[in-house]
């Protein structure tokens, strides 16, 4: 063998000068190390030179580096996979002694090799072609981390006919083991500055220019293969503003980090997730092959994120809307996909929470006047434009009224009335939602106290309902405590309905809000009851005094009650917890007969009255006798 100490200082430098400059301008680690092999074997003479590279964490190491061997050997070996463990476990008696580098005798090479690469030792035609692989002496030379564990190791192989290499050899040596190392750093210090350019730093997803990226690669493969759909999905968590306004930006970061681990577990390793900002996420199906197999997709993952999610020690619930856009045409842009699954987003929205829609044409339309409502929202905040109409709550037994629901209005100047199923979420989307409750809280403690007074009866009730918004909003109790006392009127006046989902958003917060109320003597009352999953763990958790079943149950084709046995038992169960029940949606005298009979002693609807103006109540109390 031809060592260093032969070799001209000039030729030594020479060679150690090129390779650092070739990792300095290497595009990538291959060619980087492929240039460290090639100045080991000619500085030193070695015919083959193998190169084994841990590129991650974890205990997977591969073979990179075959310098010297033929083409069938390179192509059959290079890149293999090798086990971190196995490799030590030959390595570690040696290692104590030696450290770094040491010297493998022929005889313990073939367990080396067998050990670590292929569980068997090389076919003849294999051996012949390596030169008698397992027949040579070889050195061994390992890389280490800061924290002096085996990152890597480099092998080279030649007859050094059972001589070792002198000191000043070993040194050179370990000088390229270094090399190794600066271009094991400086990939990873690429693959890292990468990553961090094309995914969001806070869950590790696809950030918007990666997932677009990644979509244009989607539009490019339907021209060879349209037989093979692939779809967006656009996810936008539903309330999710209400988890960082009241719990604070960690608890946010805490949710989409959940969120973003579910995403992922829910489709497979070929789609792509991302985070397109806020708490938007988006899917890549890709090469679904029907819309079914999308759909699959699509319930498999809000089934993933329903889930109740732990954070700071409260239970947290989180459902998402879904937008869906298949990809229509090879030649489509990616801004047409992603507007299309945003308006498909927003329709899904508009619907309630945690439902999805596929986009239709009409839907921009949707989305141009949701831009326009939500601007004409903001001004109708601004300049008051709200108003609050009542409907009465009648005793049935009698007729007589018990106490009004108040019900917000918006009413544009010039233009038609908004109905509040459009831009009651829509205010909740926007953070309005809390003023408008505000405006309408004050204005019925108000038109109550004047009703009161009217009738000379201060047991005159009246029902407020409060979105999850104003449940989860901070100062909730001092707010309504405070209208109390400024209005004269006893806690038990005023009664707080909430929707079973209301409750559920941000389940713990919710309690604690919900509690100090009733501890303050506020009545609380589920409306809507039994059309969510858990109406009787609300009962128990919230101690709830009222429950209003909900007119799905009551209303029918024929003017009958449409699920009686339901409605029995909601009765029946109202009964057992001591509750007062209120059957919404009342419109024919049949209705209301049945109701009576099966002791349902409140009830509200068209066939009692419609919603009117506090001065239309005014006039109606001079008319018909109140509950005393």
């Amino acid at each position: 063998m031809t060592f260093i100490a032969s070799k001209p200082d000039e030729h030594r430098l020479e060679r150690v000068l090129k390779v650092t400059r070739d990792i300095l301008r290497a595009p990538d680690l291959e060619f980087a190390l492929e240039s460290i092999a090639r100045g080991v074997a000619d500085l030193f003479g070695f015919r083959f030179v193998t190169i084994v590279i841990a590129e991650g964490d974890d205990d997977e190491m591969r073979r990179r580096v075959l310098h010297g061997y033929d083409a069938g050997t390179v192509a059959e070996r290079k890149n293999e996979k090798i086990d971190r463990r196995d490799i030590l476990a030959v390595l570690q008696p040696r290692l104590e002694v030696a450290e770094n580098c040491f010297y493998m005798p022929a005889e313990d090479e073939a367990h080396w090799e067998r050990s670590i690469y292929t569980g068997e030792l090389p076919r003849d035609a294999e051996r012949a072609s390596a030169s008698a692989w397992h027949e040579r002496d070889s050195l061994c030379l390992v890389l280490r981390d800061e924290a002096g564990q085996m990152i890597g190791y480099m092998c080279p192989d030649g007859p050094l006919d059972g001589n070792v290499p002198a000191a000043l050899d070993l040194h050179a040596m370990g000088l390229f083991v270094n090399l190794m190392g600066l271009a094991l750093a400086k990939a990873r210090a690429q693959s890292r500055l990468l990553h961090e350019a094309t995914h969001d730093g806070l869950t590790g997803l696809a950030n918007r220019a990666f997932f677009q990226e990644q979509l244009q690669g989607a539009l490019a493969r339907a021209r060879t293969t349209p037989d093979r759909a692939s779809a967006v999905l656009f996810f936008d968590l539903d309330d999710f503003k209400q988890i960082n306004d009241t719990l604070g930006h960690a608890a946010g970061d805490a949710m989409l980090n959940v969120v973003a681990e579910r995403l992922v577990r829910a489709v497979r390793s070929t789609d792509v997730v991302g985070r397109i900002g806020g708490d938007e996420f988006a899917v890549l199906l890709n090469d679904r092959a029907d819309a079914n197999a999308v759909d699959r997709t699509v319930a498999r993952i809000q089934e993933a994120l329903v889930a109740p999610v732990s954070i700071e020690g409260r239970l947290l619930y989180i459902t998402a809307s879904v937008g869906i856009a298949l990809l229509q045409s090879a030649d489509e842009r990616i801004e047409d996909v992603l507007r299309r699954a945003d308006a498909a987003m927003y329709h899904a929205k508009s619907l309630g929470q945690a439902q999805f829609a596929y986009f239709e044409p009409y839907m921009f339309n949707e989305t141009r006047r949701r831009l326009a409502l939500s601007s004409d929202l903001r001004a109708a905040v601004e300049h008051q434009q709200f108003t609050v109409d009542y409907q009465p709550i009648v005793r049935l037994a009698d007729g007589a009224i018990a106490g009004f629901e108040a019900l917000v209005r918006w009413r544009p100047l010039g233009e038609a009335e908004v109905l509040p199923a459009e831009f009651v979420p829509l205010a909740e989307e926007v953070g309005l939602i809390v003023p408008i409750g505000r405006f309408v809280m004050e204005s019925a403690m108000r038109s109550l106290r004047a009703w009161q007074r009217q009738t000379g009866n201060p047991q005159l009730r009246m029902h407020v309902n409060l979105s999850v918004g104003e449940v989860l909003e901070r100062g909730l109790e001092t707010f309504v405590t405070t209208l109390l006392r400024k209005h004269e009127l006893d806690p038990s006046a005023v009664t707080i309905e909430l929707t079973e989902r209301s409750v559920m958003r941000g389940n713990a917060l919710s309690l604690a809000h919900l509690t100090r109320l009733r501890d303050a003597g506020v009545p609380l009352c589920i409306d809507d009851f039994g059309t969510g999953y858990s109406s009787l763990r609300y009962v128990r958790e919230f101690a709830v005094d009222a429950i209003k079943i909900d007119r799905s149950f009551i209303e029918s084709s024929d003017g009958s009650i449409g699920s009686t046995p339901i409605v029995r038992m909601l009765l029946q169960l109202g009964d057992a917890y001591d509750l007062d029940v209120v059957a919404e949606g009342v419109e024919t005298a049949e209705q209301a007969a049945t109701l009576a009979s099966m002791d349902c002693r409140y009830a509200q609807g068209f066939h009692f009255f419609r919603p009117m103006s506090a001065a239309a109540v005014s006039a109606l109390l001079d008319e018909r006798p109140v509950v005393v």
